[in-house]
């Protein structure tokens, strides 16, 4: 006799990024939470994607269609590669759609710039920098002293130099309420355009399930 066996699978993503948009609400009060939005929001979108080549394999055989068949396979091929997050969009976007993610226009600018200010809290280096000696104290730290991130993050008016006069160092001055917002937002938005590239069938519905949604929303 076969003992018949039960499947339960679990689904993340959202809950992390739960997490991350509670640390932006906070972040008001406790700048350090900044960077737990930044972390989690990074990480919502990782298990989004992992996730989703999951809920692939759940759709019933009915309902299957071959372009989601092809995606579960490349995107497992990719996982089993410890491929990065960037790489694992821009391929399941060239399934769904024909084409990568255009890396000049947004919200992949965004999610870029994202990834980059995560994996630069995640490989901390130390921040030296130079500066000359006036009678007047020491000048100012400049833009181009800084990582170029900061410089995009300027850009976007999400930080501003001289904003935090008790340091001049790039984490700090990421820490901001502003920062916290953008990274939760960007994952929405990112989340939102990965599943109107997906056809329309089983899988589309319930991928639209598990997409973040930003303030936007609430």
């Amino acid at each position: 006799m076969i003992t018949p066996i039960r499947v339960l699978s679990y689904f993340h993503a959202g809950i992390l990024f739960e997490i991350a948009k509670r640390a932006a609400r906070i972040s008001v009060k406790d700048p350090d939470c900044s960077i737990i939005s930044i972390m989690f929001s990074v990480s919502a979108l990782e298990a989004f994607i992992n996730e989703s080549v999951e809920l692939a394999r759940l759709v019933p055989t009915s309902d299957r269609q071959k372009v989601v068949d092809g995606y579960s396979a490349v995107m497992s091929e990719l996982e089993e590669r410890k491929e990065a997050l960037l790489i694992k969009f821009h391929m399941g976007l060239l399934v769904f759609s024909g084409s990568t993610w255009d890396e000049g226009t947004q919200p992949f600018q965004d999610f870029k710039l994202l990834v980059t200010t995560r994996n630069n809290i995640v490989h901390m280096k130390a921040d030296r920098w130079e500066t000359r000696l006036t009678p007047r104290g020491p000048e100012p730290r400049c833009l181009d002293q800084y990582p170029k991130f900061i410089g995009a993050l300027q850009q976007r008016k999400l930080v501003k130099l001289g904003d935090t006069p008790e340091s001049e160092s790039w984490l700090v001055l990421i820490r901001n309420k502003r920062v916290a917002s953008w990274a939760c937002e960007t994952a929405a938005k990112i989340t939102e355009k990965f599943v109107e590239t997906v056809p329309d069938g089983y899988y589309k519905q319930s991928l639209k399930q598990h997409v973040f949604h930003g303030k936007r929303r609430r």
